[in-house]
């Protein structure tokens, strides 16, 4: 299984959490991304993204590319990710995931180390791609990149 994992794009301040919009320059900056996670993972069967309104709204822009399903799951909630490799082994592949920091990169540093603790941390709009040669588990993961928003706006200027 192939996980284009990507944290929300920049959101609005001054709402309640839950509420937080994409700003413009945030709807902006995905737009412009989508492009290059297009072309570094080209094809994707699904988009899951957290319930809050920022994840959902960044995956819809996402979607508008891949012309794949939305679907919204509690386990890309904030403090939510333990369920998130169950709620994965009932998946098919490939998909992307669309959440939040702290959690994603404990979780991708996780599925990838079997151990807890992060070693990175994912900037707004920033992805990476993981492959599971089995059903997701921890330790179990491969990274075929990481990359920040600057480095996939590079790749799209090309």
């Amino acid at each position: 299984m192939r996980c284009l994992v990507i944290r929300h794009a920049p959101a609005e301040s001054g709402f309640p959490d839950a509420e937080r919009p994409l700003s413009a320059a945030g709807a902006g900056l995905m737009r412009q991304l989508r492009g290059a996670l297009q072309a570094l993972v080209p094809d994707l069967m699904l988009i899951a993204h957290s319930p809050l309104r920022r994840a959902r709204e960044t995956a819809a822009l996402l979607a508008e590319v891949y012309a794949v399903p939305l679907c919204e799951t509690d386990a890309l909630a904030p403090g939510r990710l333990d369920g998130l490799s169950a709620w994965l082994a009932g998946q098919a592949g490939p998909l992307a995931l669309v959440g939040h920091e702290d959690d994603l990169s404990y979780w991708t540093c996780h599925m990838l180390t079997g151990l807890a603790g992060r070693f990175f941390v994912f900037e707004r709009a920033g992805a990476c791609l993981l492959e599971f040669p089995g059903l997701p588990r921890p330790g179990g993961g491969r990274l075929h990149w990481l990359m920040a928003p600057e480095h996939l706006a590079r790749m799209a200027r090309r």
